[in-house]
């Protein structure tokens, strides 16, 4: 924590308190994605169960969605629909949703909402020291909006010891998941526009950033459906698309990650584990780790 943090903590100052159930909102952005929004709702239940969750669909067709969303709700669940046309835009209403929420989150009283998508999964808790984790870095600068929780893809990530984090360079300040800061959000005046590289290059001109945080939490699921302007994108390989997901970490595999020097970031080659492949276990290691989530 840098010494601007620590005056505005010893003050009451801070706009970054600690991380918790009462000043998080988890929102779901969900399109037809059937078993995988399933598997999402599955891991939150069991990794992040005193959290309030919302699902915000884009007026899903298909009808396996349409009954997990009719499941949730018959269980006292959330769900806002955005029943506007998509005038064929490569996202549908992702962005329009993305602003509702976060209005909607803030005139709640909230201080961060977690966006997920709905072919993402947590695979370890998020748990007290977790957040206190994530709040750090948020508390570390006005500039930092977003923390990423998710595993990496493999690339090239900065090392940032002071704060035991990482980051891809000072032009990524967003990114349509993670923990988003509503109010330096809203503070930047920057107007979410129609896809991500828009958002993430506008906000990082204007000085903000994104971080990764040591500990990963969750990840997209391997091989999910896909789609292009609301129609299903084809792909022959593999033939189980939208059945996969990654295993829940055991508890020494937890100690064994967070054991780790920081120079190895949170990969998620490295640390997860795909469940329910037999020969497309094959197509997994094979593809490269952008073909794997799309």
């Amino acid at each position: 924590m840098n010494a601007t943090s620590m005056v505005e903590a010893s003050t009451g100052l801070s706009d970054a308190p600690m991380i918790s159930p009462e000043n998080t909102l988890l929102c779901i952005f969900s399109y037809n994605m059937g078993r995988s929004l399933q598997i999402c709702l599955g891991s939150i239940e069991e990794m992040c169960p005193n959290f309030p969750v919302i699902i915000c669909d884009d007026s899903s067709e298909d009808p396996a969605t349409r009954n997990v969303l009719a499941t949730w709700m018959d269980g006292g669940g959330s769900v806002w629909t955005n029943n506007a046309p998509k005038l064929g835009k490569r996202h549908g209403n992702l962005y329009e949703n993305i602003g509702h929420m976060l209005n909607t989150a803030e005139a709640r009283g909230f201080t961060y909402i977690l966006m997920i998508q709905d072919d993402m999964q947590f695979v370890r808790p998020l748990t007290s020291e977790i957040c206190r984790q994530y709040s750090d870095l948020f508390e570390s600068s006005r500039n930092v909006v977003q923390v990423d929780i998710r595993f990496l893809r493999r690339g090239s990530y900065r090392v940032l010891p002071d704060l035991r984090a990482y980051d891809n360079g000072p032009g990524t300040a967003y990114a349509d998941v993670g923990l988003t800061h509503i109010g330096r959000l809203k503070a930047s005046g920057w107007r979410l526009d129609e896809g991500e590289r828009a958002n993430r290059d506008g906000l990082a001109a204007l000085g903000y950033r994104r971080l990764f945080p040591f500990s990963a939490v969750a990840m997209h699921v391997p091989f999910p459906r896909t789609y292009r302007k609301g129609k299903p994108k084809l792909s022959l390989l593999p033939f189980r698309r939208g059945r996969y997901s990654f295993r829940s970490m055991t508890a020494q595999e937890i100690l064994d990650m967070d054991a780790r020097p920081l120079d190895q970031p949170p990969l998620f080659r490295t640390f997860l584990h795909p469940k329910d492949m037999t020969l497309s276990r094959l197509v997994y290691w094979c593809r490269k780790d952008t073909k794997i989530f799309n």
